[in-house]
């Protein structure tokens, strides 16, 4: 007997295939119309879609992701992936940071929502790797910004590398708010690129407490590299897709998993800024 395909809304086959491009060099309408069980006029409309908002590239007979010159670009298409769940953990996330804290942000597009939330805080030091998330918290009259050192990747708007691990060696931060593409109990918080990884684990041990922040997609993903053990984990931020029974093995373990709902009543999403005012147009992207 078949599998019945879910059906799903426009809206839900864009998001599908942005995330397929994450992994991929191209994805293809004949592909795309069998994995969604729908005709090719309507996945070429779904495409065209994401090509006028500046997503992907059109090829024949499908799309690719943007070269790499327009790499400020990918950051906004990750950005976009996930972005209602991504708000509210950051939501959630902020009800944890005290004002007085130092706190730790990665480079991650959730991170960046959490820098968002964190603006109208006070007497709070953040550090950070990612130069779009020290971009968002610059004008804000009661925060401390300190961006770490290293070189620019430029794919992340990171930066990475020696010299941002040296400083974090000698800083001492209250909280730490990574992301991650996936996790487990066996592997813990997971990463695919060595450097961002590398800086991931420097920046966890300079902190007292380290602290998911995942959307419910992550939790079904495994990566290349650990960046952080089960045990070293403190917390859990995520959202209310997440499998019940992975976060409650979690909570066994002694870890907090706080849950935040999509769209709680009395939320109010924060919307990013203008990326392209601050992302450069060198073509020396890492994929």
């Amino acid at each position: 007997m078949a599998q019945e395909v879910p059906v799903l809304s426009q809206s839900e086959r864009m998001q599908q295939v942005l995330r397929m491009l994450e992994n991929r060099d191209s994805v293809h309408v004949t592909e795309l119309a069998e994995t969604f069980a729908v005709s090719e006029v309507t996945v070429r409309s779904d495409l065209s879609e994401l090509s006028r908002q500046g997503l992907v590239a059109r090829v024949r007979g499908g799309v690719r992701p943007l070269p790499r010159g327009q790499s400020e670009l990918a950051f906004d298409l990750r950005l976009r992936l996930e972005a209602e769940r991504k708000q509210a953990i950051a939501r959630k996330a902020a009800a944890l940071v005290e004002e007085g804290e130092a706190v730790a942000l990665d480079s991650s597009t959730t991170a960046y929502y959490l820098a968002l939330e964190l603006r109208a805080k006070r007497e709070l030091v953040v550090v950070t790797n990612g130069l779009l998330i020290a971009a968002a918290l610059a004008d804000a009259p009661g925060i401390t910004v300190l961006v770490t050192g290293g070189t620019l990747r430029l794919s992340s708007m990171s930066l990475v590398g020696e010299i941002g691990a040296d400083a974090l060696r000698t800083t001492r931060i209250n909280k730490g708010f990574l992301g991650a593409r996936g996790l487990s109990l066996e592997r813990g918080l997971m990463d695919l690129n060595p450097e961002e990884v590398r800086i991931k684990q420097e920046m966890a041990d300079a902190c007292e407490r380290v602290i998911g922040i995942l959307d419910g997609t992550k939790w079904h993903r495994s990566a290349l590299l650990s960046f952080v053990p089960a045990a070293q984990v403190h917390s859990i931020v995520t959202d209310s897709s997440a499998p019940t029974e992975e976060t409650g093995a979690w909570r066994a373990r002694g870890v907090e998993v706080h849950v935040a709902d999509i769209g709680s009543p009395g939320s109010s999403p924060v919307r990013p800024r203008d990326l392209r005012r601050v992302a450069p147009t060198e073509e020396d992207a890492d994929a």
